[in-house]
């Protein structure tokens, strides 16, 4: 009887627990809800002699995202980034507000890929034709924030910060090792010598041919990005370069002697010479919008029935349907609708992907050229649009290429991996099988390809390629024999993609949403973004219908790769795509 009162007891305590948690979690979810209707709601006010501070210490995506929610134990929320859509929106209308003062780039923590740094770059230059002046100021400069910087007009540094130049580096990590102690092989089928997916699997370093393509890539990122820097600084090329590789420019004293920056400030010192600017006399006169609140009020357009679609590609390419990164079914689905609604004149396909599925890619591409055929369709390239992504930015009327894009990759390979002594030695479980054909597990991952899969696979991997080349070929206009020889899986940066016919012209999303108004001969329109997200408030509804509220916890970048890596060598298929680890800084 004992043990039963206790049983009743440690029951009563457990749903009374349940209870707590589940009321604090509802309370949370209203409040999550409440904040949210009353900071879409929320009016934003630009008085005279306002400051617009562009701080971007959040990672930029291609698009604002509506809201992500984050649950934890005690507490609901909805993580809200501006993404470079609004970014761009917020600059150029902040050049025709009269009550935009200045622009202050508070570049302390930046957090933007290259490509993305140089449309905001490039939106910035366009900003000081307005005759409105740029501050910049940073605790520490990264290399990409110090190139931003250099748009603006006077450039100041902490005392105790660097601005440390040292040129580009591009990292790989290899997994070689790490398989053979695990006793897992990795069968590596592929065309294209520059096709460097495959080498974390199968070697500890980089091959001769890859380290080319990677110091290609980055040698030419970085003379591009060297050279603007001395034009906006009027600094001698050699010199810095010189400055550079005797790393004479790791401190801000550094900087200053050599013309990197304007002056040394603390944060202090920075805001009384924002103040002499604006002409007040302390720091609480002083008037300031953010990015994130400024933009609800650049977001308003034009009103007019004639449309152009941005249809955003983000991701990795796969087969399926779902609404994390870009899968086949709903990215057709998309496709086919803007075909059949007349109002969308004309579509801007912005992609920013590392590729994928081969057979997602062309399922993609098909519904593209379906759509070309009809409708102008001009490809944005973004900070990747390579392999996958690159065959589904082919069949456009025009390709405008991002400087700093990582592009090209044209090859395909396969991967399919032999655990079985991996799970035989280290965990003990055997696999075996009984089978109506000698090829009848095929593609299997617990024992070893025959010869005649090896065979199957590889003819499965030249076909694949063979029909990339041709399609590249004939929307680019190119022989298909010099496809091949760009092609090769090797990877290229937009400033080379357009010598090589790649792509057309050098630019980004402005650029292409210009080009494809003019292919459509349009003067007023209004844009529209696809696929369309779910706003907050359907995700919190969702979640609660569904019962499905999780905790969400952010993993390391390091152990996002491992988990990428596993997915990878357990899954055996076909792909085009680029590696999926590399880092360049």
């Amino acid at each position: 009887m004992k043990n039963f009162f206790k049983m009743v007891l440690a029951s009563f305590v457990g749903v009374l627990i349940a209870g707590i948690i589940g009321t604090i979690m509802l309370i949370s979810v209203v409040g999550a809800i409440s904040s949210l209707f009353s900071s879409d709601t929320e009016p934003v006010t630009v008085k005279p002699n306002t400051i617009f501070r562009l701080m971007l210490d959040h990672p930029v995506a291609e698009r604002t995202k509506s809201g992500q929610l984050e649950v934890g134990l005690t507490a609901v929320s909805m993580t809200h980034y501006i993404g470079l859509n609004d970014i761009l929106k917020t600059i150029d209308h902040a050049a025709i507000d009269p009550n935009i003062e200045m622009v202050y780039l508070d570049l302390s923590e930046m957090q933007a890929g290259m490509a993305h740094v140089e449309e905001i770059r490039a939106a910035l230059e366009k900003f000081k034709e307005s005759g409105k002046p740029i501050i910049a100021y940073g605790d520490n400069y990264s290399q990409s924030a110090y190139y931003l910087a250099t748009v603006a007009d006077r450039i100041y540094l902490n005392p105790f910060g660097d601005a440390a130049l040292t040129g580009l580096s591009a990292e790989v990590t290899f997994y070689k090792g790490l398989l053979e102690k695990l006793q897992i092989e990795v069968q590596i089928i592929r065309h294209g010598k520059f096709k460097s997916a495959v080498e974390p699997f199968i070697t500890d370093k980089m091959s001769n041919e890859n380290r080319e393509q990677y110091l290609t890539f980055i040698n030419t990122i970085w003379g591009y990005r060297l050279e603007k820097i001395c034009y906006a600084r009027q600094i001698d090329y050699k010199k810095i370069h010189s400055l550079i590789d005797n790393l004479e420019l790791l401190t801000a004293q550094d900087a200053l002697n050599n013309g990197l920056v304007d002056a040394l400030f603390y944060k202090d010192e920075l805001l009384d010479e924002l103040c002499e600017l604006s002409g007040v006399t302390s720091e609480e006169e002083l008037a300031m919008v953010d990015v994130e609140n400024y933009a609800k009020v650049a977001r308003k357009q034009a009103v007019s029935r004639q449309r152009i679609a941005i249809v955003y590609a983000d991701g990795e390419i796969n087969m399926g349907k779902g609404e994390a990164e870009i899968t086949a079914w709903n990215f057709a689905n998309t496709l086919r609708a803007i075909r059949n609604d007349d109002a969308i004149k004309a579509v801007v396909f912005r992609v920013n992907s590392p590729g994928g599925s081969a057979q997602a890619s062309e399922i993609i591409a098909r519904e593209l050229s379906l759509l070309k055929a009809q409708k102008p369709v001009v490809v944005s390239m973004s900070n990747y649009a390579a392999s996958g992504g690159y065959w589904i930015s082919a069949p456009a009327d025009k390709i405008i290429v991002n400087p700093a894009s990582l592009t090209g990759s044209i090859g395909v390979f396969g991967v399919i991996p032999n655990i079985r002594k991996g799970l035989n030695n280290h965990l003990g479980i055997t696999v075996d099988e009984a089978k109506s054909n000698t090829a009848a597990d095929y593609p299997s991952i617990t024992r070893p390809l025959t010869t005649r899969e090896w065979e199957a696979t590889q003819a499965t991997v030249e076909f694949i390629y063979a029909q990339f080349i041709e399609k590249v070929a004939n929307s680019r206009n190119i022989p298909a024999a010099q496809v091949d020889e760009i092609g090769q899986g090797r990877i290229w940066s937009g400033i080379d993609a357009v010598k090589l016919g790649l792509a057309d012209e050098l630019g980004g999303i402005t650029e292409a949403i210009a080009e494809a108004a003019a292919l459509a001969g349009l003067e007023n329109y209004r844009l529209i973004e696809l696929p369309t997200e779910k706003t907050p408030l359907e995700q919190i509804l969702e979640s609660l219908t569904k019962g499905n509220i999780a905790v969400k916890a952010q993993a390391p970048e390091q152990i996002q790769t491992m988990e990428r890596f596993l997915q990878e060598i357990t899954e055996p298929g076909v792909y085009a795509r680029l590696p999926y680890d590399i880092t360049v800084n």
